[in-house]
C-alpha cells in the first residue's frame, strides 16, 4: 500500500510540474556569426524556452544595417528555436556593432559569438546594461568575477539541482545523522561534480548531453524513493556515499553542458572556472541553511506536525518532479 500511494503521489505532483514549465528557470539565447568573405557570412541565432514556456523576445540588429537572406527557422525538440541564415554587409564585419534588445528577467542576457576576418574572435555577453557590441576590436566580455554569480545563478535556478540539494538533506535528517555525516554526504557530490565541471570544460572528455539530462533527472527520482521506502536495519552508508559521489559527477556534466554556449573565457580560464564552482557552491550551502532555518524554526515553535507536513510535501515535489523530468528527458533522448 505505501508503494501504491507513493506512486499515486508522485502521479500528482507530475502533473503539477508539468503545469510550471522546464528543468531550467531561464531561457538562453546565442548569436553566432562567422564572416566567409568581406561582408558577407552565415549566422545562428538560438533562443532556448524560459520556464514560463515562451521564446525570449531577446532580438538583434547590426548597425550600420546589414541584409539577412535564406533564413530558416528550425525546432530542436521542443526548447529551442534555432533561425540560420546569411548576412550581407556593404562593409566588413569588423566595421559593425551588434545591439540587443527584448531583455526579460527570464532572459537577462544574450551570448555574441563571433568571427570577423579582420578582427579577434569576439565572445561576450550582452545584457541591459551592455546592449551593444563593437566586432571590430576585443571588446571587454564578462567580468572575472561574475563567474561566482553565474555559478551561483545556475545552481539556485535550475530546479533539477536544487532538488537534488533538498533531497539529500531531508534523507539525512529523515536517518537522523549527525552534521559530520551531511558535511561528508555533501562533500562527495562537491567533489563528483567539481571534477567532471573541471575535466568538460578542459576538453579532456565528452559526454552525451540528452542522456545526463535524463540521468541527472533519475538520480532526483532515486532520492525521492531513497526518502519514503523502509530501510533495512544496519544497512552500510558505503553504496549511499558512492552513489552520492557519482550522482555529483552526473550534476557536474550538467553545469559544464548548461555553460557550452557561454563558456569561459581562455585568458582567465582556471580563475573563472574556480570563481564558477565558487558559486555553485555558495549556492548550495545557501539551499541548505534556508531549509534548515525552516525546519528549526517549526521544530523551535511546537510545530512538530507542520514540520512533518513541510517534509512530505518537499519530499512529494521532489518525488513528482523528478520522474516528470525523466519521463520527458527520456522520450526526447529516444
Amino acid at each position: 500500500m505505501k508503494r501504491l500511494a507513493f506512486a499515486f503521489l508522485l502521479f500528482i505532483g507530475a502533473l503539477g510540474v508539468a503545469q510550471t514549465g522546464h528543468a531550467h528557470e531561464m531561457g538562453t539565447s546565442a548569436f553566432i556569426l562567422h564572416e566567409s568573405s568581406q561582408g558577407t557570412g552565415q549566422f545562428v541565432f538560438k533562443r532556448t524556452v524560459g520556464s514560463d514556456d515562451k521564446i525570449p523576445p531577446i532580438d538583434f540588429q547590426f548597425l550600420p544595417a546589414c541584409e539577412l537572406r535564406h533564413v530558416s527557422t528550425e525546432w530542436e525538440g521542443n526548447t529551442e528555436l534555432i533561425q540560420r541564415g546569411e548576412f550581407f554587409c556593404s562593409r566588413s564585419l569588423g566595421e559593425h556593432e551588434i545591439t540587443a534588445s527584448g531583455f526579460t528577467r527570464l532572459a537577462p542576457d544574450l551570448i555574441v559569438l563571433a568571427t570577423p576576418l579582420q578582427s579577434d574572435r569576439i565572445h561576450a555577453v550582452l545584457t541591459p546594461k551592455q546592449a551593444s557590441i563593437a566586432l571590430g576590436k576585443q571588446t571587454a566580455s564578462t567580468p572575472t568575477l561574475e563567474y561566482f554569480l553565474i555559478g551561483i545563478e545556475h545552481i539556485v535556478f535550475g530546479p533539477d539541482h536544487v532538488l537534488f540539494v533538498a533531497g539529500l538533506y531531508l534523507l539525512w535528517k529523515r536517518r537522523k545523522q549527525n552534521t559530520k555525516q551531511l558535511i561528508g554526504q555533501f562533500t562527495l557530490f562537491t567533489v563528483g561534480h567539481s571534477l567532471t565541471l573541471g575535466l568538460l570544460v578542459l576538453g579532456l572528455i565528452a559526454v552525451p548531453t540528452r542522456a545526463i539530462e535524463a540521468w541527472i533527472a533519475l538520480s532526483v527520482l532515486w532520492l525521492a524513493w531513497e526518502l519514503v521506502r523502509t530501510e533495512p536495519p544496519r544497512q552500510s552508508s558505503w553504496p549511499h556515499l558512492l552513489l552520492i559521489a557519482v550522482f555529483g559527477l552526473l550534476h557536474g556534466s550538467g553545469f559544464a553542458l548548461s555553460m557550452e554556449e557561454r563558456g569561459f573565457p581562455q585568458d582567465a580560464l582556471l580563475s573563472t572556472l574556480l570563481l564558477f564552482n565558487l558559486g555553485i557552491e555558495v549556492g548550495q550551502l545557501w539551499i541548505v541553511t534556508v531549509l534548515a532555518t525552516a525546519f528549526t524554526l517549526l521544530e523551535k515553535a511546537n510545530l512538530p506536525n507542520y514540520a512533518r507536513l513541510a517534509q512530505y510535501a518537499l519530499t512529494l515535489c521532489v518525488g513528482g518532479a523528478a520522474l516528470y523530468w525523466t519521463l520527458e528527458r527520456i522520450h526526447s533522448y529516444v
